[in-house]
């Protein structure tokens, strides 16, 4: 099933309404130009109800599957991410104080908020920094090898190993 684009989070809090559906690629067009390709439709489940204090709040989680390029070997690599996520719904920034610390604000200016907007938010912060194939799966497994092995073929620990060969070479 498909998520809706566009909702209005107080009255779904209010309500302690579930949603739980998938939202199409071509909704997500900030991932899309952050990576190679997306694989799959985002899944998410998000729930809105009022916490201790009353406050509007939601929380669940978004998978997607994506092609990015590895670092090493500059093909491209699939990964899975995942985002946990839990936001306070605030009418204006004069409520960011009210945000509890275990929420992040969800600034909500008109009554309808864009919820694909909210997903791609959380899953842009899931994205690694760097990305790599898992060792022994990437065609520059055997560069790394070279540099990060002595000429004797021991791997060494220490960072400053390389100023230590070239003192030898005096």
């Amino acid at each position: 099933m498909a998520l809706p684009t566009h909702i209005d989070p107080r009255k779904l809090a209010l309500q302690g309404y579930l949603l739980e559906g998938e939202v199409k690629t071509d909704s997500l067009p900030r991932l899309a130009s952050s990576v190679s390709a997306i694989c799959s439709p985002l899944k998410a489940a998000v729930q809105f109800e009022l916490d201790e204090s009353r406050a509007k709040v939601a929380h669940g989680t978004a998978d997607v599957t994506i092609d990015v390029i590895c670092q090493r070997c500059l093909d491209t690599v699939q990964i899975d991410l995942h985002a946990d996520f839990a936001v306070q719904v605030i009418w204006s920034e004069d409520h960011l104080h009210r945000v509890a610390s275990n929420y992040e604000p969800w600034l909500v200016v008109d009554r309808m908020a864009s919820l694909s907007e909210l997903l791609e938010d959380e899953i842009l912060l899931a994205l690694p920094l760097v990305n790599y194939h898992k060792v022994g799966e990437c065609t520059g497994d055997t560069f790394l090898n070279e540099v990060a092995s002595e000429p004797d073929g021991t791997i060494s620990d220490s960072p400053f190993s390389i100023l230590e060969q070239l003192k030898q070479k005096r």
